[in-house]
């Protein structure tokens, strides 16, 4: 992997750190209404740069192709958060990071493309750790069953947006695709709005200056680049860039609102970072 990949995912790993802390400042706008805006502003970011940089038009094919992906995409955060409502925190924060085993039996049996071992290890030790940090808090009981399935399914979805991204950004240009993907999530996440009765209106400006940093941040920084990474390495690596979410969160959390770093993040979070290290160290 060259340098400038490299980089860019550790951007987007950083930026998408920075989602659950500003959702704190949002206690007061439901989730599938923070996932709809958060789409919907970085779509809108991205159609206004298109205004200044002429972004050539996408193939009926990837056109669709795309819709699908941001389809998947709006999904996978309505699973996401409606798994938190069933299942604790710990359940949904690691199950919901499980795209790149996703990814990984996809393009090995559908694609019957071969991974070397050192990609196999690193991904590996990434999940590991990313279990170690959620071990003592995890419950499999059958009062979370529902939640915990959720989870791993949103799991599923984005490691299938991943797949579909890696497609067409082999032949579409980030800005291009990317718009056309966060809109279509938010058209989907409206969708799911409208038929749940959940507001997406009436909240402060505060909470829509908030709702605007997520657009920004952890979208345009964070998914637009995992977005533009993917048209250069594998699908399994770049979904494994969110596993080191939760390792930055909680030390943007001891910063922000003196939260305690127990022994499970120091370990399991050394775990990770190997295991992102070793992932990124082959394409």
């Amino acid at each position: 992997m060259n340098l400038r990949i490299f980089l860019l995912l550790v951007t987007a790993m950083l930026a998408v750190s920075t989602s659950p802390i500003i959702a704190r400042y949002l206690e007061n706008v439901p989730a599938v209404a923070i996932s709809f805006w958060r789409m919907a502003f970085g779509a809108l970011i991205l159609w206004i740069i298109s205004f200044f940089r002429k972004q050539l038009p996408l193939t009926a094919i990837n056109r669709n192709k795309t819709l699908l992906g941001g389809f998947l995409l709006g999904i996978h955060f309505a699973l996401f958060f409606g798994s938190l409502k069933l299942t604790t925190i710990a359940n949904a924060t690691f199950l919901g990071t499980l795209a790149p085993i996703f990814t990984f039996f996809i393009e090995k049996y559908f694609f019957k493309r071969k991974h070397n071992p050192t990609m196999v290890l690193g991904l590996s030790v990434a999940i590991l750790g990313a279990f170690i940090i959620v071990a003592n808090q995890f419950d499999f009981s059958s009062d979370y069953t529902l939640g915990n399935l959720l989870a791993v399914s949103c799991s599923l979805f984005l490691g299938m947006a991943f797949i579909i991204s890696e497609n067409v950004r082999k032949s579409v240009a980030n800005i291009s695709y990317s718009r056309t993907l966060f809109s279509s999530a938010a058209i989907t996440l409206l969708g799911i709005s409208l038929l749940t009765a959940t507001p997406i209106t009436g909240f402060s400006p505060y909470e829509f200056g908030g709702l605007f940093l997520l657009g920004l941040i952890p979208t345009i920084f964070g998914h637009g680049f995992m977005n533009y990474a993917v048209g250069f390495v594998s699908p399994t690596i770049v979904a494994s860039a969110p596993m080191g979410e939760p390792i930055l969160a909680t030390i943007w959390a001891y910063f922000l609102f003196n939260e305690v770093i127990g022994t499970p993040i120091l370990i399991g979070g050394g775990f990770t970072l190997l295991g992102l290290i070793i992932l990124t160290r082959k394409k």
